[in-house]
């Protein structure tokens, strides 16, 4: 498993040429955590799945959350630009060959937010999976090349019912093409769900 800037990851299907995923996975997890959802939405897609940089409970974070559970900001921006760093020299060397679609759960959707939030040219789009706004009050930059899908659980314990809607509404007024729904789940993925996402992803992000 090679290591790089302090991130470990794995890379799957690399000959292939579609537009390749980016695993994020959620607080106390690590780097092989996706790779099951990965095969489900996007068999023949490249992807390249990390671990967080971030010692977290049993496993690790894309991030710190302070001890009230709350979102570190700082720590989530330097972070971000961590990662985005690695995910730039990456495209520069031909690990990515090409903007990749960020797949983040929980955790790993905040950061994939805030990726879109300050460094947007290193994707094509994203799917955000249980997130939070990585910056409230902030206004997104222009993301109208990007196409977005943000899933909700409408019984997830975790978030509040304003949490989807305020990130849908901050992606949808950077101008990206956004899709947003409410699930009849919780936190956990729904059974459903990755049939979902590969549609999206076939509709969005076809095969060249």
């Amino acid at each position: 498993m090679p290591e790089s800037q302090d991130f470990l990851f794995i890379t799957g299907r690399a000959e292939l040429d579609t537009a390749p995923l980016v695993l994020l996975h959620g607080s106390g997890m690590h780097e092989r955590n996706l790779i099951g959802l990965a095969d489900r939405v996007g068999p023949a897609r490249p992807y390249l799945t990390l671990r967080g940089a971030v010692e977290w409970e049993e496993g690790f974070a894309f991030f710190r959350r302070k001890p009230d559970r709350t979102l570190d900001y700082i720590d989530l921006f330097n972070e971000t630009h961590h990662l985005a760093d690695f995910l730039a020299r990456a495209l520069e060397n031909g690990l990515l060959k090409r903007p990749p679609v960020l797949l983040g759960f929980s955790n790993g959707a905040i950061m994939a937010a805030s990726l879109l939030l300050h460094r947007p040219e290193i994707s094509a789009g994203a799917i955000l999976l249980r997130p939070l706004s990585p910056a409230p009050a902030a206004d997104f930059p222009d993301l109208k090349g990007h196409r977005i899908l943000i899933l909700a659980g409408e019984r997830d314990e975790r978030r509040a019912p304003e949490d989807v809607v305020l990130m849908s509404r901050q992606i949808e007024k950077s101008g990206a093409g956004v899709t947003t729904r409410l699930l009849p789940t919780g936190h956990d993925l729904d059974e459903d769900e990755p049939d979902f996402i590969r549609n999206w992803l076939a509709e969005n992000f076809p095969p060249a």
